[in-house]
């Protein structure tokens, strides 16, 4: 064993804790077995006296008595020997069964031979009363046991197990409930198992020592490096490891990974559908966001019998935004896109779900005739604008771009909206619009007050911006180019020892998008509101590119590289999702915070906007960086538009 396996397996706990992680499974097994030493006593007692009661007459010689006591101490022997006490009631399958019949009747055996050679041969006992007994005990066993399945699991359908021999080794990583659910529902599937489960790693620590389903708890976290070395002794293979818990926080995930990489075996877990099988662990595991279960009532009743427009349709977000809004039964979709792939793809997906009506349509923006067109053709009710340029050093390198698409293209997208007569304006938006120090954080903000600003005049529409930080595995993003990295032996680049990101699935940034879109809808339409999404804890990065490299098998800084290459331009050490003068309230949607906020001068503002896309538009840097002074005082431009 390696010295990380080592450290992971002599790390320290309280002294507390571990006496009573060790007592509690020692004390239910005492209990257990003295429970059916006792009911094998009462059988036992009570089928002897009804025997000699039905012939009418007293036992001779107390056998009754003698032959009670021998059958319990035989079962407290037997019970002993064959481990009979381990299984856990609630858990129980047909092994634990046959080991509760195999136990029975060497008690039952064992009880003839004592009484014959030390009691007069057995002279007065009928012989047929240790196996009367002996199964009227069985009966009362699995009974028991049954009522215990039938009271906590709700049934024992589940109760057969199939046969695993000869498949690889495997270890299954969760809570009492969670290990005993995957084992029944495997057990149920008419598939044969892929693997041979030959132990439990119980999360909770209440039941080492004992069994579920027939399979042995043989420990905690701590003990999976021992638990590894010796399955491999016995069955010359090293054991997967299986967690079948369908969320972990990031700090169990993290020691798995860590365990695994330095054990040299297989981690694995639940696909997001149980029948998907088991896949590998992922990005999005070690991040350790829980997605929230969300009330889509609200949302139904936005998009139900709606046209709902989606802006960069084609992107990550706005994919995952056009596949949730599909099933919320709306009345027609309008896809743009200015990616011909990126359109295709999502029109595919729409095409082979068949779940809604929509067109595509390969358009820009910032095209404003096209953009009209599109409206005069579709008149939208509901909008949502995630179309943008959002690499940021990619955008300090092309400032010009980055203004027309982002500033540009949305004043497009809201003018049009209000014209035409929308009910609903949704813009995604960045934690870089917060305090910006970037060309692309800077064209967000002005997006988000243009939003702001569009409540305030006469128009009847619905108007929010929606803020969230870095999209799990998002195209462009830092892990598909982590993982890139490692599949080419690297290294793995990284800007800081010490930066940090917020990250959040797609899944569930679209769905508190959409959350935003329709608590937005039942506010006084003159009144705006940032949204901010509940990002949880910022990510360090490193650590994040350390833990890909494990998933791989590999070892950070020997197999696989890290360097550490600096800031780029317009790159923050961290990211923060408000300013100091933002005060967030809470919204009756857990993991959505927002705050109303206006423009002091939504006139002054359009000005400033059209000067700065005049520039940007005769490609003017001195003008652009005036613009954006007059609009974002603090914001000190980087990169391209720095320069003379």
């Amino acid at each position: 064993m390696d010295k990380t396996a080592h450290k992971l397996v002599s790390r320290k706990l309280d002294p507390r804790k571990l006496a009573s992680r060790r007592l509690a499974p020692w004390i239910t097994k005492l209990l257990v077995t003295l429970y059916d030493v006792l009911l094998g006593a009462a059988c036992m007692y009570g089928v002897m006296r009804l025997r000699f009661l039905y012939e009418g007459k007293l036992a001779p010689e107390d056998i009754d008595i003698k032959t009670t006591a021998v059958f319990a101490i035989s079962c407290l022997v037997v019970w002993l020997a064959t481990r009979a006490n381990r299984a856990v009631w609630r858990f129980m399958s047909l092994d634990d069964v046959r080991t509760l019949l195999s136990a029975v009747i060497w008690s039952s055996v064992i009880t003839l031979i004592i009484l014959f050679l030390f009691f007069n041969r057995a002279e007065h006992l009928p012989r047929s009363v240790p196996f009367i007994a002996g199964g009227f005990f069985f009966f009362m066993l699995v009974a028991s046991r049954a009522l215990v399945m039938v009271y906590q699991n709700g049934d024992i359908k589940a109760l057969f197990r199939r046969g695993q021999r000869g498949k690889p080794p495997a270890i299954l990583i969760g809570r009492s409930q969670t290990l005993h659910n995957y084992m029944r529902d495997e057990a149920l599937k008419k598939r044969d198992a892929s693997h041979h489960i030959r132990g439990l790693i119980e999360t909770e620590g209440g039941h080492k020592g004992r069994s579920i389903r027939g399979v042995p708890v043989i420990g905690n976290l701590s003990d999976i490096p021992g638990v590894v070395s010796n399955i491999e002794q016995l069955h010359g293979a090293k054991p997967i490891l299986i967690l079948v818990e369908k969320h972990t926080d990031r700090k169990r995930a993290a020691r798995l990974v860590k365990l695994a990489s330095a054990l040299g075996t297989r981690l694995e877990r639940l696909g997001n559908n149980r029948d998907d099988g088991l896949t590998p662990f992922e990005a999005a595991d070690l991040i350790g966001r829980h997605a929230k279960t969300l009330d889509m009532a609200p949302v139904e009743r936005l998009l139900k019998g709606k046209t709902v427009m989606i802006t960069g349709a084609g992107g990550t977000i706005g994919s995952e935004l056009v596949r949730q809004i599909a099933g919320h039964e709306p009345k027609h979709i309008v896809l743009v896109d200015a990616s011909e792939m990126n359109l295709y793809n999502i029109d595919q997906t729409l095409s082979l779900s068949g779940d809604a009506s929509f067109r595509p349509y390969l358009g820009d923006v910032r095209d404003e005739a096209h953009m009209r067109e599109i409206f005069s053709d579709e008149k939208p009710d509901i909008i949502l604008h995630a179309a943008a340029l959002k690499h940021v050093p990619l955008m300090e390198a092309n400032p010009i771009a980055t203004v027309l698409t982002n500033v540009g293209g949305t004043k497009v997208i809201i003018d049009l909206a209000i014209e035409f007569g929308a009910e609903s304006f949704t813009l995604i938006s960045t934690d870089k619009a917060v305090s910006p120090n970037n060309i692309m954080g800077a064209s967000k903000r002005i997006a988000e007050m243009m939003t702001l600003a569009s409540a305030m005049n006469d128009a009847n529409i619905s108007s929010s911006a929606v803020r969230f930080g870095n999209v799990l595995a998002s195209n462009g993003s830092v892990i598909p180019l982590f993982e890139k990295q490692i599949e080419n032996g690297g290294p793995v680049t990284v800007t800081d020892k010490q930066v940090t990101r917020y990250f959040m699935t797609k899944e569930e940034a679209a769905a508190l998008v959409l959350q935003a879109a329709a608590l937005n809808g039942g506010q006084r339409k003159e009144v705006s509101a940032i949204y901010v999404l509940d990002m949880g804890e910022t990510v360090n990065i490193t650590h994040l590119a350390k833990q890909l490299i494990r998933l791989r098998g590999l070892v950070p800084g020997e197999d696989i590289e890290i360097k550490y290459t600096g800031l780029r331009p317009g790159e923050k050490m961290e990211e923060v999702l408000t300013s100091e003068d933002e005060n967030l309230e809470s919204t009756y949607v857990k993991g959505i915070d927002r705050f109303t906020d206006s423009v002091a001068d939504p006139i002054s503002l359009s000005k400033h906007v059209e000067t700065l896309l005049a520039a940007a538009r005769k490609r003017d840097r001195t003008g652009v960086k005036k613009s954006l002074a007059k609009l974002i005082p603090q914001f000190e431009p980087n990169g391209r538009l720095s320069k003379k």
